[in-house]
């Protein structure tokens, strides 16, 4: 939600509130979230949409690369165990969705 935010995004609409343990094996679960919100500008194609959420992320915590970034990007950070997928594909709406790593159940 903060990366939203900080992008400059209009009204979030959450699609994956998460909050459910997704069994992943070995007894360790997982969480999924996601969410889209609408571009201020409106005009901002998916590819800059993605690389703009991408930029930001730098200042959050320490994420990298997992792919080769073309449309959309997937970005993990050890530091927090979850993976993002700037995954936005329409003109002027960002959306991203993330989920934890496979980890066991507190």
């Amino acid at each position: 939600m903060r990366l939203l935010d900080e992008v400059s995004a209009g009204r979030i609409h959450i699609t994956d509130p998460g909050g459910k343990d997704i069994p992943c094996g070995d007894g360790k679960v997982k969480r999924t979230f996601a969410a889209t919100a609408p571009d201020n500008v409106e005009q901002t194609g998916p590819r800059s949409l993605n690389a703009m959420m991408l930029g930001t992320l730098s200042g959050f915590t320490d994420y990298y690369l997992t792919g080769p970034g073309d449309q959309q990007f997937n970005v993990v950070s050890d530091e927090t165990k979850t993976s993002l997928h700037l995954n936005s594909s329409k003109q002027g709406e960002y959306s991203v969705r993330g989920e934890t790593a496979c980890l066991n159940p507190s």
